[in-house]
């Protein structure tokens, strides 16, 4: 099956690190010709910004989140994509990554695919990890970031995966919404294994139930020069001095 990838994401806050992941959408709509949707809640400005980067924007009330991932999942309806990747707008996901990605799922069909870990850096200097680097990997099931949604699946869930009300929590119910579909074709790998690099930067929320040690920073620095052009690179390093987590 040829795979025409959608990408949602949601927008808060944090100007500076909301255009260096726009910046990163940019290039990855340039290069795969992928369909990037951000639902936001700061108004026209942030909808131009968007737009100068060739992002579709909606807009929509911060709170319940449920809600307002539904609000932007219902846009991407109406764009011709056979599966969407979930992003948060502090997801770093490198062109490998949406390569393999995109790949398998043609060559296998998947209805629901994503990876079991991710690396996390911490950027927020009164929570845990603050200045440190991590790989995290996750529980019993796929969830976090770049994980991807059929349009099979999603019509069977009428595009609306997660609860309304919900703040937190929203991988789990997305989770079960999915399970819905009995025939759901799934499949799994990890990022660290695969060689792939998708990274978590995390300035605000808290980092919790890291098993194990930190990595050495100066890995991080040349993962992202090794799987980012180099003005991206330069640019979350640049972000990270700033807050004194580098």
């Amino acid at each position: 099956m040829k795979v025409n990838l959608g990408i949602l994401t949601a927008l808060w806050g944090r100007p500076e690190l909301t255009e260096l992941f726009l910046r990163r959408m940019s290039h990855l709509i340039d290069k795969f010709n992928i369909t990037v949707m951000a639902v936001g809640s700061q108004g026209k400005e942030l909808s131009a910004l968007c737009e100068s980067y060739k992002v579709n924007y909606v807009e929509h009330e911060n709170k319940p989140l449920g809600k307002k991932w539904n609000h932007g999942l219902e846009a991407m309806r109406d764009f011709p994509v056979t599966h969407v990747m979930i992003l948060g707008s502090d997801d770093f996901v490198s062109d490998s990554l949406i390569e393999y990605s995109i790949n398998k799922i043609e060559d296998r069909g998947y209805d629901f695919y994503g990876s079991k870990g991710l690396y996390i850096y911490g950027a927020h200097p009164k929570r845990r990890g603050f200045g440190q680097f991590w790989y995290f990997k996750y529980g019993g099931y796929v969830g976090g970031p770049a994980r991807c949604y059929s349009r099979r699946l999603l019509d069977n869930c009428d595009w609306n995966l997660w609860s309304y009300n919900k703040n937190y929590g929203l991988d789990g119910s997305a989770v079960k919404r999915i399970k819905m579909l009995k025939d759901r074709v799934a499949g799994s790998y990890d990022v660290e294994t695969e060689g792939l690099f998708m990274v978590d930067i995390k300035s605000s929320g808290n980092i919790s139930g890291i098993p194990g040690g930190a990595k050495p920073r100066e890995g991080f620095v040349n993962m992202l020069d090794t799987h980012l052009p180099k003005d991206e690179s330069d640019g979350i390093v640049d972000f990270l001095k700033s807050m004194k987590a580098l």
